[in-house]
């Protein structure tokens, strides 16, 4: 049977770029499958000043640095559906075609974590967004509200309250400082006008008329599509070669379970997988 492709991808960020970039110079046929930009979280990331070569730089000019290193690699929107492990070949369905092939790197990153609420979905770009330092200046002189309980949802907050007239930190955690509201609360409802959020309801009955909302609450892997491959938590399992559970299927990034989540890390994770990967498919 004939193959799509050597090799396939999944995630451009900044893990699934380096696997595509190591795996074309060594003159696999590859693709990479994304859903949205190349770059993945590190588009929204304002500032970077712990990689190496680069004394500061912004997420979106890095991403389109690698990206810029891997024109050739055939590039495929779409979201995967499943993962089909057959005999000599894998099957990647995704919501647009199927793509067969011998191996894959699984680069799919983590995701915002959501509120669970009604309209949380139908709302997003239409007063709800997960990235401060992406939409805060559409709020400018402007009340929002921000949620989350980590140190990052602090962070978010305070820029937030340099653009926009009142900030509400809706949190479980303990913190005070002059320039936000702060509600101990959790958020229970979200209404909407026009198609566009109007107010937010806490667990304490008081309702807050904003213009934005701002969901800053950490991450969780994107591994919904993977029913087969050994995860903890969600995350993908992988050995210090980056393999999983299942042959000729690699991991790479923020989507496998590690102690840190670095920029760097992710880098040498991806490197690792693909010359890996390279390996196995050579023998």
């Amino acid at each position: 049977m004939t193959l799509d492709f050597d090799v396939v991808v999944i995630g451009a960020g900044i893990a699934g770029m380096t696997s595509s970039l190591y795996l074309k110079r060594a003159g696999f046929k590859v693709a990479i499958i994304e859903s949205s930009a190349p770059g993945g979280q590190i588009n929204k990331t304002n500032s970077i000043e712990n990689y190496p070569g680069f004394l500061k730089i912004d997420g979106p000019s890095l991403a389109f640095n690698v990206f810029s290193q891997i024109k050739d690699v055939n590039y495929k929107y779409g979201n995967v559906l499943k993962i089909i492990d057959e005999k000599d070949y894998k099957i990647i369905k995704t919501d647009k075609e199927e793509i067969k092939c011998k191996g894959i790197i699984i680069a799919t990153g983590r995701k915002n974590r959501e509120l669970g609420l009604e309209n949380e979905k139908k709302l997003l770009n239409k007063g709800i967004s997960y990235c401060c330092i992406c939409d805060g200046f559409l709020y400018k002189d402007k009340e929002v509200a921000i949620y989350g309980n980590n140190n990052h949802t602090i962070e978010e907050a305070l820029y937030l309250s340099k653009i926009c007239k009142k900030v509400y930190l809706i949190t479980k955690l303990e913190y005070n400082n002059e320039s936000l509201i702060i509600k101990n609360n959790e958020i229970t409802k979200i209404n909407e006008i026009d198609n566009k959020i109007s107010s937010i309801e806490l667990d304490n009955n008081e309702k807050i008329e904003i213009s934005g909302l701002f969901i800053v609450d950490g991450y969780e892997p994107h591994t919904e599509f993977i029913d087969f491959i050994s995860k903890e938590n969600n995350y993908i399992l992988v050995d210090n070669k980056m393999k999983t559970s299942i042959d000729y299927i690699y991991a790479c990034g923020d989507v496998i379970k590690k102690d840190f989540y670095q920029i760097s890390i992710a880098v040498g994770e991806a490197s690792t997988s693909a010359l890996n990967l390279i390996k196995d498919l050579n023998l």
